[in-house]
């Protein structure tokens, strides 16, 4: 006879329920032989595939990293802060389940504005919870079909920076180009736009080069990214005529966070798209007002920055937006900002 150990308290539970039941058979008059397994037992049976059934991201437990950890525990101060400053009332539920089953019209669009902000509160515990983008345009619809939500969502979130960027690019992006001529590597990019191409995305090029994250960490591993793959993780160009869900849904894996698809000829498109997850948001016909969708994304949606972009993206949040602190950026970025602010036009 075999020895066997302590049994824990799930296995002596799941052995009385075969018991009992084998039992019950036994006493109607049946055979009890269904409830073994070749003669192995149908707990041993049990026990080991149990789990089989199971999707298969869920046989494995994930531990979390470190920092996972405390960016959950960021998060769950962050909403209970949001909680005690404004309670979520009952009604919110009913307003935001208005929204999502009302599509809009131009009898109705006031309606939705009124509702959205009304429901803010709600909308970013929610948010704040980290679900998918795609999870948050399921349950807020309005954000893909009326995405100057998005714009009233930064407001929101920040009502004195909202306009920043629209309202300073004129003049930074000439700013942008001339200091980034005194870098060899961004000069190149520059010289190949022609007087009459598009200077803002010139001027982005140019910003994207001038501050290149040559390593990049992507879930733990360190990867190397050129300064022209790098561009793809801000604008990818499509043929115009191009069907734009099919081309969002089958983005590459790499490209995670949200970026823009711009439909036409690469200097000069007729239309941007932002993706965000695999759908695509209209952001309109101006290269200005794509980037300044795309940006307040990463905010409205709580996602990263492209890990190939990150001093961009911290250059345009610190020292445009001014929605985070210039010293907590990188040498790198606050010596290009002194630069930039240096040139006289």
């Amino acid at each position: 006879m075999k020895e066997v150990g302590i049994m824990s308290f799930g296995a002596r539970r799941r052995l009385s329920m075969v018991i009992k039941a084998a039992n019950g058979a036994a006493t109607k008059g049946y055979s009890q032989e269904h409830f073994y397994n070749n003669g192995s037992g149908f707990l041993e049976y049990k026990l080991k595939n149990s789990r089989m059934s199971l999707p298969q991201d869920k046989k494995k437990r994930k531990r979390r990293s470190r920092q996972e950890l405390e960016v959950a525990a960021k998060s769950a101060k962050t909403v209970v802060a949001e909680d005690e400053e404004e309670p979520i009332t009952p009604g919110d539920q009913e307003k935001v389940d208005w929204m999502r089953y009302s599509p809009p019209t131009g009898d109705n669009q006031k309606k939705h504005r009124d509702l959205f902000i009304d429901t803010f509160s709600f909308r970013r515990k929610i948010i704040n919870g980290s679900p998918t983008i795609t999870d948050v345009l399921c349950q807020f619809p309005r954000l893909q079909d009326m995405p100057e939500l998005i714009n009233l969502e930064f407001q929101l979130l920040y009502p004195d920076q909202c306009d920043n960027f629209i309202s300073r690019w004129g003049r930074m992006k000439e700013q942008i180009i001339l200091a980034g001529e005194g870098n060899a590597s961004v000069l190149v990019q520059i010289q190949k736009f022609q007087p009459d191409d598009n200077r803002d995305l010139c001027a982005l090029t140019a910003l994207a080069f001038a501050l290149h994250k040559s390593v990049v960490q992507v879930r733990g591993t360190s990867t190397s990214s050129s300064r022209e793959n790098s561009l793809l993780f801000l604008v990818q160009s499509i043929p115009e005529g191009t069907d734009v869900e099919a081309a969002a849904k089958a983005k590459k894996p790499v490209y995670q966070q949200p970026f823009l698809l711009a439909l036409g000829p690469a200097r000069r498109p007729v239309q941007y798209f932002a993706v965000l997850d695999k759908v695509a948001v209209p952001c309109g016909t101006s290269l200005i007002t794509a980037i300044d969708r795309l940006f307040k994304c990463h905010f409205v949606f709580n996602v990263h920055y492209s890990p190939a972009l990150l001093h961009f993206w911290h250059f345009i949040a610190a020292f445009i937006y001014e929605v985070l602190d210039p010293h907590t950026v990188k040498p790198i970025i606050r010596s290009f900002a002194s630069s930039v602010r240096a040139v006289e036009l």
